[in-house]
């Protein structure tokens, strides 16, 4: 095994203390270093419901918060030992969840909810450890080949009713455009009526204007990433009008480690607004992908392999114009951020939502 690494832009930050929800206690953090978003879904966050669930953890419910409404901004690791040095445990059971106590108040690990059945996944583990992975043997590279081309892979009953409904949606509604695009609906579970996240998005944009304007490189390959949507036809300008069927979505840009001159830009449609984000409503519809495992073993069944890429392919795919006002987003005309940032919407699936890959397959 190799270790890969890549260069993040970020800034030192000495002198931070932290303190638990309900605690009088501080701690001094050592040297942090910053960086713009950390991925981390909020629903994996142990809170006072999750206590409630488990009988051998009602004693600590009380002691726990009840899930805050603000990003994920701190990602404390093992370099501050005493923030993660246990004063207290609760072990439960064997396959039971077991609760922590540190200087920073209580924390859950192991299983959200308890079991109802073998076949049910057992939750969320709220702590991660690396470990190498199990080498592969040849029985489980033909086991891999043969799952490959089952045709019981999709037998009656392994198909949920949400992705019959998603499948059905866009059966009824795949179409060529006046472009020789095909274009097709975003495929929600129900139409949603949506509250205004604008104010969310403009948030997200000075943010994403003060990174800019501490990294000039980051700037100039945004801008041009997001002058090739406007030339492609990508995005249109928005009118002013908003409603229930309105929903802006901040974006922000990231490198792939192998490709540091190449930024995408991602929409994030899993940013959250009162409770809700765009993600919550859409449907992702079958996994209709083949195994990689598989592909990669067929790469050594003939003595050429061929293989090629489909360049921004979420976008080769237009989105009915009933559901562009979905899609919208804040930015400055032709890139200059000292004017005031206008309304556009993307005319194409993208990448941040869940259904683009569904769709796009």
């Amino acid at each position: 095994m190799t270790d890969r690494c890549s260069i993040v832009p970020s800034q030192r930050v000495d002198g931070l203390r932290v303190r638990g929800y309900n605690s009088e206690k501080y701690i001094d953090l050592p040297p942090t270093y910053t960086q713009e978003y950390i991925p981390l879904e909020k629903h994996t966050i142990p809170t006072r419901e999750t206590a409630k669930k488990w009988p051998h953890l009602l004693s600590i419910a009380n002691e726990m918060p009840d899930l805050l409404d603000c990003p994920i901004a701190l990602l404390i690791g093992y370099d501050c030992a005493r923030a993660l040095k246990p004063r207290e445990v609760i072990p439960g059971k064997d396959h039971d969840p077991y609760a922590i106590k540190t200087d920073l108040g209580w924390s859950i690990v192991g299983a959200i909810k308890p079991w109802k059945s073998s076949m049910e996944a057992a939750g969320i583990c709220h702590r991660v450890t690396v470990k190498e992975l199990p080498s592969v043997t040849p029985a489980s590279v033909i086991k891999a080949l043969e799952n490959d081309f089952l045709d019981t892979n999709h037998k009656e009953g392994s198909v949920s009713q949400e992705d019959i409904q998603f499948l059905e949606m866009l059966n009824e509604n795949i179409h060529y455009n006046e472009e020789d695009h095909l274009e097709m609906p975003l495929p929600f579970r129900e139409r949603p009526q949506l509250p205004n996240n604008k104010q969310l998005a403009m948030f997200r944009l000075k943010r994403l204007k003060g990174k800019m304007d501490k990294n000039p490189k980051y700037k100039e390959d945004y801008i041009k990433f997001m002058n090739s949507v406007f030339k492609d036809g990508d995005a249109e300008e928005a009118d002013g009008t908003s409603g229930s069927n309105t929903w802006y979505i901040p974006h922000h840009g990231v490198y792939h480690p192998r490709k540091p001159e190449k930024i995408r830009v991602v929409f994030d449609c899993s940013a959250k607004h009162e409770g809700i984000s765009l993600n919550d409503h859409l449907l992702t519809g079958p996994d209709l992908i083949n195994a990689l495992a598989g592909v990669l073993c067929r790469f050594r069944e003939h003595q050429i392999a061929i293989m090629c890429d489909v360049e921004k392919m979420f976008h080769r795919f237009h989105v009915n114009p009933e559901d562009r006002d979905f899609l919208r987003f804040l930015w400055w005309k032709d890139g200059n951020t000292d004017t005031e940032p206008k309304e556009y919407r993307m005319r194409v699936h993208i990448f941040g939502a869940a259904s683009s890959p569904g769709c796009a397959n």
